[in-house]
């Protein structure tokens, strides 16, 4: 199904430039904003006020632009999703050689879930690339003024992406259990209905069976979902904790004359880019555990070679 993955991308090439632009358009906006707002603060602190008067104005166009682009990129990536995910739908339904070893609740969820969740994964990587390089730019800025809060930030850095890395497995054994109990409790929902249409007796016992087996369900779906929330909220904590650390090393910097107020601002800005990133980090994790299950499911319905 990866082969497959690959010719469904080249097929949505004007899709792809599209949404590449504009996510390029608003990752650079959303670094340069806090560098003239940074400036603003210094200028005025410097009772420079009409140059202040003019960053001001400069930041204001800045961000108008900014959400100009955010809608444009939004609209790409429904633009982009809609493109794959017909292709997805086509290649599916088309190229089906033998549902045998599947129930209709699999075949159901396969062909509306794990396709929705393949492309979702697919048109959000584009974002997360810009957002990977987004941090290097930020570490490259903490570097070119001080050298320990670029060493503290990527030390926290690593810490963090190495405690994502650990819990992937987990969250992928939690997501195929959160499958199969929703592919259970789907067949039963189709059964169930069959019985209410056809006005059969054994749908009091069918209504049991499909109650078991939501409680099923909601069960590892909640395990599955509070277990991602807890990794995702315990790196933020912990980078949370991290910038104030941050912020007041640069406080006693300020206090010496190596840096100016504004640059704590920017400091903090970046810090805020960071763990936005990093709150992202966690989805993806989550995202692409789900994206790996997707894709097996669905290869059990094209019947190509085992996904790697």
């Amino acid at each position: 199904m990866f082969l497959e993955t690959k010719k469904i991308l080249k097929s949505a090439k004007k899709e792809v430039i599209y949404k590449v632009i504009t996510s390029l358009f608003i990752q650079s906006l959303a670094l340069i904003i806090p560098v003239f707002w940074s400036n603003t603060i210094n200028e005025v602190t410097e009772k420079n006020y009409r140059v202040g008067y003019y960053l001001i104005i400069i930041t204001t166009l800045l961000s108008i632009f900014y959400y100009l682009w955010s809608y444009l990129n939004q609209k790409s990536w429904y633009l982009f999703y809609n493109k794959i995910y017909a292709e997805y739908t086509g290649i599916t339904t088309s190229k089906t050689k033998n549902i045998s070893n599947i129930n209709l609740g699999e075949y159901t969820n396969i062909l509306n879930n794990d396709t929705d969740i393949i492309c979702n994964f697919l048109v959000n990587l584009i974002t997360r690339i810009f957002q990977a390089i987004e941090f290097l730019i930020i570490y490259s800025y903490f570097l070119s003024f001080n050298l320990i809060i670029f060493i503290f930030t990527i030390i926290v850095s690593f810490i963090m992406l190495f405690t994502y890395i650990k819990y992937g497995k987990t969250v992928q054994e939690l997501n195929i259990k959160r499958k199969v109990s929703l592919d259970n409790k789907t067949i039963m929902l189709h059964k169930l209905y069959s019985s209410i249409i056809n006005k059969k007796n054994n749908t009091s016992s069918i209504i049991s069976i499909f109650n078991k087996d939501n409680k099923t369900y909601l069960r590892a779906n909640l395990k599955y979902n509070v277990t991602i929330q807890k990794l995702i909220y315990t790196v933020l904590g912990f980078i949370e904790t991290s910038k104030y650390l941050v912020i007041a090393y640069a406080v006693y910097l300020v206090s010496i004359g190596n840096i100016e107020i504004g640059t704590i601002l920017l400091i903090y800005s970046y810090y805020e880019k960071i763990i936005a990133n990093f709150d992202v980090l966690g989805t993806i994790t989550a995202d692409y555990q789900s994206f790996i299950v997707s894709l097996r499911r669905l290869n059990k319905i094209t019947n190509e070679a085992k996904t790697k």
